[in-house]
């Protein structure tokens, strides 16, 4: 037994003082002449009681009211008892909310028949019995705990809403059977057009019972947009893939778009079962929106669009700080989209600043000022005596999967001499001249770093027919100001992660609906 107002017995003993009081007090009596007092001696064993203070007797009047007000303050306190529940079913719903359940081939979708599904559910329900509902999208979530409100369990299903995101139905699944485990004899029912991949972990378990909605698979969808610019190129390549998951032949009207303004349109047929691919070149003058959308009839529209970002290389700022040097200044203006600037030096008052004027500093053979920093940089050291100093290195080895030396051979490259360059914190090493690194790349957010341990003054890269793309590369990779969204593939629901350039504070992110939401950058440690 608990009570939920236990304070409420503190007013008992005031009240109790009060009615016993009363008994102390002396009465008030009206005064009468009689002729003998022989019958009267109760009365004066009263009037003796009932003086002021006296030792009370026993009074069932006063026994009764003390109970009675004890029986009162006790109601007040609200006592309850915890019992067992007994006969009740335990029940758990599991929605998948995927972009498939969006399909019109029942009804308005598919998902408002698994809603259908739910509320028959929740309507058959006893007195005693308990229901969960469980979303399962990109992420599965509790909608509903276990409750035997059937009014509040409705306007739960009747709130839910399907993604445009693929289904983690394991997730559900588990969440679902981890809930279930908690109840005796609890059944879970897994509303799905089943959209998914087998799993093995719950099939042939008695407690999971799946409800099929959907009738036919007539779609027709698009499973991948991707935007990429190669290396200085000034045309972008689109790729896209089309698969037709119908049993029937489909022609529709393939459709481009660059910031809401049609570029590109053309007629497509898909064969049953067919993976089509379709290729564009486009040459796009500005950063923006690029969206692919395929008219047909089908029974789901959300993958009849796609999006992605296509981003434009503005001119490149470079300032080419160096004694002298034809070849790599040459070989620099000959870039599109380079403009370059040279110094012979670069002082403490002007490197304070220099990040304001040029995307890209090279020091050839120049060392940066101390308080130099915050703008990506070429380092070209040169050889020489001393701690490090390597005499005729020829590199052994290179990593031409990173985008700086993409496309570049560095084999038999002759170099009289150079110097091994220290390793740093976030250095990742692109060449060795045996065990020493002689090209090294730092991924600094807002100032990459490229580093050469030899001049290529004191080499014959200059005069090899590579030197021109590796010098694009080093621009291009070091000027990455872009967020990189254009080249990744990104599934709805799924986290995106992309590179600000230096000095942004808040992302501001437009929503499908025409919609801002803003966020502010916190630095990560």
């Amino acid at each position: 037994m608990q009570l939920l107002a236990p304070t409420v017995f503190i007013a008992l003993i005031p009240l109790a003082g009060i009615i016993i009081l009363l008994y102390l007090l002396k009465l008030r009596r009206v005064p009468v002449e009689i002729a003998s007092t022989f019958l009267w001696r109760q009365a004066l064993q009263d009037v003796q009681a009932n003086t002021p203070f006296q030792k009370l007797k026993r009074n069932l009047l006063l026994l009764l009211q003390l109970l009675a007000l004890t029986a009162i303050i006790a109601g007040l306190a609200a006592p309850y008892a915890l019992a067992e529940r007994l006969g009740g079913k335990n029940t758990v719903i599991v929605m998948d909310a995927s972009g498939s359940m969006r399909a019109t081939d029942v009804g308005s979708s598919r998902f408002e028949q698994a809603r259908g599904w739910a509320r028959r559910i929740i309507g058959g329900m006893g007195r005693s019995d308990e229901v969960a509902v469980i979303v399962s999208g990109a992420r599965s979530h509790v909608a509903a705990a276990f409750s035997s409100d059937q009014r509040k369990l409705l306007q739960t299903v009747a709130g839910l809403q399907p993604t445009d995101c693929a289904t983690n139905i394991k997730d559900g699944l588990l969440l679902a059977m981890s809930l279930a485990s908690r109840r005796p004899n609890a059944q879970v029912y897994v509303v799905s057009d089943g959209a998914f991949e087998p799993l093995p972990e719950v099939s042939g378990s008695s407690g999971v019972r799946f409800l099929k909605v959907g009738v036919r698979n007539d779609n027709v969808a698009i499973l991948a947009f991707e935007a990429s610019r190669p290396a200085g190129a000034k045309e972008h390549q689109l790729f896209l893939r089309i698969h037709n998951f119908s049993k029937q032949p489909k022609d529709g009207l393939l459709s481009l778009y660059h910031d809401d303004e049609i570029i590109d349109a053309e007629q497509i047929s898909i064969k049953p079962g067919e993976d089509k691919v379709q290729t564009f070149s486009l040459s796009l003058r500005q950063t923006g929106l690029l969206k692919a959308e395929i008219e047909l009839q089908d029974d789901l529209a959300a993958d009849n669009v796609a999006y992605t970002f296509a981003e434009t290389a503005g001119a490149t700022s470079v300032l080419l700080v160096t004694p002298g040097n034809l070849f790599l200044e040459q070989a620099l203006l000959i870039l599109p989209e380079v403009k370059v600037d040279r110094a012979e030096a670069l002082d403490a008052e002007t490197a304070a600043t220099v990040g304001e004027q040029y995307d890209i500093v090279v020091f050839d053979r120049v060392t940066p000022p101390d308080d130099f920093g915050g703008v990506p940089a070429l380092l070209i050291r040169e050889g020489g005596e001393g701690a490090g100093s390597l005499a005729s290195p020829e590199i052994s080895r290179w990593e031409n999967t990173h985008p700086v030396l993409a496309h570049v051979n560095l084999s038999a490259v002759e170099i009289s001499s150079g110097r091994a360059l220290a390793r740093e914190t976030g250095a990742e090493v692109l060449a060795w001249a045996g065990g020493a690194p002689l090209i090294v790349a730092r991924d600094v957010p807002g100032a990459r770093e490229v580093s050469f341990g030899f001049s290529f003054l004191d080499s014959d890269l200059p005069l090899r027919v590579g030197f021109p793309v590796l010098l694009s590369n080093v621009v291009d990779w070091l000027g990455e100001t872009s967020t990189g969204i254009g080249q990744m593939a990104v599934r709805p629901g799924s986290p995106l992660r992309f590179r600000t350039p230096p000095g942004v504070e808040r992302v501001s992110v437009t929503t499908p609906d025409g919609g801002r939401q803003s966020a502010a950058l916190v630095e990560r440690q």
